[in-house]
């Protein structure tokens, strides 16, 4: 933007006092692929000219006024203990096979789902503001009924209703998948205005996406006006769900082709200058239709809703995704040595047909990991980056791909640590390095559809005292989960939990302080198992990895 014109609309905002939020999100990379397919978007336009408008004129109003249609409690993230998604929002999202067993309207889901679903809702701790901006929409176009929150608008709501936690809950997860994700629509700061002057309370509408330049920080808002302010200058007027009951505006210079926004993470904080410019492409639109309707699944096993679809990809082609969960940062390296995620501060993307998708989420203020998305099937190193920590962070990695989920959870990362994690998903394999004291948990489930049963399994609290490697891996064929401490740095115990579910019941299974011997490879004979034969689970373990079982022995349920 052009220092002249930066200087005179930031001397409007001063002046009507702005003070804009944003409650978080990056950008989708391949967001920036999804055409502007609107006619006032068009160059060659054969419509009469546009009426000319003074200053001050409403030049669109769809009829939302934040004081009515907009929700009277703030963004909210995890303080305060909302219920986010359950198993009845995911069958919703995505049908019944999410469900490893369905007996009546009670959905027992699979361990890929229960897993994604834990991953998702870990990422709303950060803010429900896609959620906010989205159902307060619905709610005016009559998509959604506030009267089945206890209200006839949505500024009559109570955000302790559970019920109401739960659908914005399930509007804010559509941004995740398709055809949600892959219909975003980026374009220049007039194109965009145009789009939003198009909307129709009985048609189209969207939510606005707002982002920093370099794509970090970020906020959704909900469009309902376009004011025109005089000298080529237009205001979006939107409902931010961080102020309730305000109108705000973003201005849109059509001299430059230029956009300015006051934000700041909630009123108590000094707020920031969001600005960008044609080239930028730093605000985008999102059609509420795109969210209608069943959405594609990425965990699914055996359907055609568990690929990319769309235009991100080949339809056959299917995507793992993989989530961190804590304030640090991760990179991804293929066999070839190519990168996906952070370097020195910013995002790479060197991996064909892999991409990023960050939430918008963030009522702190702290920018968290975005979904990464790889080819499935493919064997690659993620490196756990603690380079930029201040305090000690909590880290979940897992990765969750079509009829599987493979994970860390419970690394303590502390300030400079960089830690390890190999994923092999074709193997069903794991294995986690680090040189720190550790005992973090080792998660796996399967959905096995034409099988008997599903399974989850946790090697819960791995003793890595002094550090080493440690490699889990499922042999399905076989029924046996194999635990290699061939690398580890001293010997210690480790709990074992296990989940079994058929169409007819859900068993359960733990063993606690099972010896975690160094150098040595523990075979669990899982497939035996069951309520029906409950003498416990064979362990055999390898003392020298030659192949050779050394010691056996059967280890009963301790519940």
């Amino acid at each position: 933007m052009k220092k002249i014109m930066l200087t005179t609309i930031f001397s409007l905002l001063v002046i009507l006092s702005l003070f804009l939020s944003a409650c978080g999100a990056a950008e989708d990379e391949y967001a920036t692929e999804a055409p502007i397919t609107e006619e006032p978007v068009s160059t060659e336009s054969t419509e009469e000219p546009a009426a000319v408008t003074s200053p001050g004129e409403i030049v669109y109003d769809l009829g939302f006024t934040p004081q009515v249609n907009g929700f009277n409690f703030s963004n909210y993230g995890d303080d305060i203990p909302a219920t986010n998604l359950t198993a009845d929002e995911m069958r919703r999202m995505f049908g019944d096979q999410v469900c490893s067993r369905l007996a009546g309207d009670v959905c027992t889901l699979t361990p890929p789902a229960e897993q994604w679903m834990e991953e998702i809702n870990g990422g709303m701790a950060g803010g429900h503001c896609e959620g906010m901006a989205v159902l307060s929409l619905m709610m005016y176009t009559n998509q959604i009924s506030p009267s089945d929150f206890g209200g006839s608008v949505a500024s009559e709501l109570d955000i302790n209703d559970e019920a109401l936690q739960r659908e914005i809950a399930y509007w804010w997860a559509t941004q995740t998948v398709a055809p949600t994700y892959s219909s975003v629509i980026k374009g220049t700061p007039m194109e965009i205005l145009k789009i939003v002057e198009q909307m129709d309370a009985n048609g189209e509408t969207y939510s606005i996406g707002i982002y920093k330049e370099d794509g970090s920080g970020g906020h959704a808002i909900t469009p309902f006006g376009v004011q025109d302010k005089g000298n080529g200058l237009y205001a979006i007027l939107v409902y931010d769900n961080n102020y309730p009951g305000e109108t705000r505006e973003l201005f849109v210079d059509s001299r430059d082709d230029t956009w300015l926004y006051e934000a700041s993470i909630n009123p108590q904080v000094e707020s920031e200058l969001y600005s960008g410019n044609a080239d930028t492409q730093t605000l985008n639109l999102t059609p509420t239709s795109a969210r209608l309707g069943t959405q594609e699944c990425p965990f699914c096993d055996g359907s055609e809703s568990s690929s990319a679809g769309g235009m991100l990809a080949a339809p056959d082609l299917k995507l793992n995704q993989i989530f961190l969960d804590g304030e640090g940062h991760i990179l991804i390296t293929d066999k070839d040595g190519r990168r996906l995620g952070y370097v020195d501060g910013k995002i790479v993307n060197e991996i064909p047909n892999a991409r990023y998708t960050a939430y918008r989420m963030d009522a702190s203020g702290n920018t968290p990991e975005p979904i990464y998305w790889i080819p499935d099937g493919m064997d690659i190193t993620v490196t756990i980056d603690g380079s930029a920590l201040t305090q000690e962070t909590l880290t979940d990695l897992v990765m969750i791909g079509a009829g599987f989920s493979i994970g860390i959870e419970g690394i303590y990362l502390t300030p400079g640590q960089m830690d390890t994690v190999y994923f092999y998903p074709t193997d069903e394999m794991i294995a986690y390095e680090t040189e720190s004291d550790e005992s973090p948990n080792i998660v796996i489930g399967v959905e096995n559809p034409n099988a008997e049963a599903d399974y989850y399994f946790e090697v819960q609290g791995a003793d890595m005292q002094g550090g080493g490697t440690i490699t889990i891996s499922l042999d399905s064929k076989a029924g046996d989960l194999l635990i290699n401490t061939e690398k580890l740095n001293s010997e210690g115990f480790f709990n074992f939990y296990l989940t079994r579910i058929t169409d007819q019941l859900e068993e359960e299974f733990a063993a606690e302080e099972i010896a975690l011997k160094e150098g040595a490879l523990v075979y669990v004979n899982y497939a035996e198992w069951t309520d029906a034969n409950p003498n416990g689970i064979y362990f055999g373990v390898d003392l020298n990895g030659d192949g050779t079982i050394d010691e056996e022995y059967v280890v009963e349920d301790s519940q």
